[in-house]
């Protein structure tokens, strides 16, 4: 039983509840377990470039845009649109980053300030302007960005490519 109370049944079509646990049991590394997979990290922000891993922020990030993809090709599917391709790419600019480090001396807060999510993709028989109504509509069904959406800057380009 989760934290959210017992389980209803007829409910289901409405609601999905589900838990996730993080630990750290050396306080170095973070892992997150769901049902059948877990993410691990020890980093906050991306310094090193060095790691084949990816720090929380840019875990977070890739939550966001995975959802907004896997959230237009659901879109295109249920519309029947002939969507070839798609491809994401975000610029995140994170405010007081220092504090991340550990710096002695910086207290104020980092905090995401802005993300700007760029999505190339291209759809058989439809027009930039169709394309572009087409885009926003999709992601509005996006459960991870209503979510988000309301928290901080997060500018989203579709760009339309043959």
């Amino acid at each position: 039983m989760s934290d959210l109370g017992t389980f209803d049944s007829s409910k289901e079509s409405e609601v999905f509840d589900f838990t996730m646990r993080t630990t750290s049991n050396d306080l170095r590394r973070v892992n997150t377990y769901g049902d059948a997979s877990f993410i691990s990290t020890d980093q906050e922000l991306p310094y090193d470039n060095e790691k084949d891993e990816l720090s929380s922020v840019e875990i977070f990030v890739a939550g966001i845009m995975e959802s907004m993809i896997l959230t237009i090709i659901r879109e295109a599917k249920i519309a029947r649109a002939e969507l070839d391709e798609i491809e994401g790419r975000a610029s995140v600019r994170v405010t007081n980053p220092l504090r991340t480090l550990k710096v002695v001396g910086i207290e104020e807060t980092p905090i995401i300030e802005k993300i700007k999510i760029k999505i190339y993709y291209y759809i058989d028989d439809f027009t930039h302007e169709e394309g572009e109504k087409f885009m926003r509509k999709a992601i509005e069904q996006d459960p991870v960005y209503q979510g988000v959406k309301e928290g901080f800057e997060i500018d989203v380009e579709f760009l339309f490519q043959l």
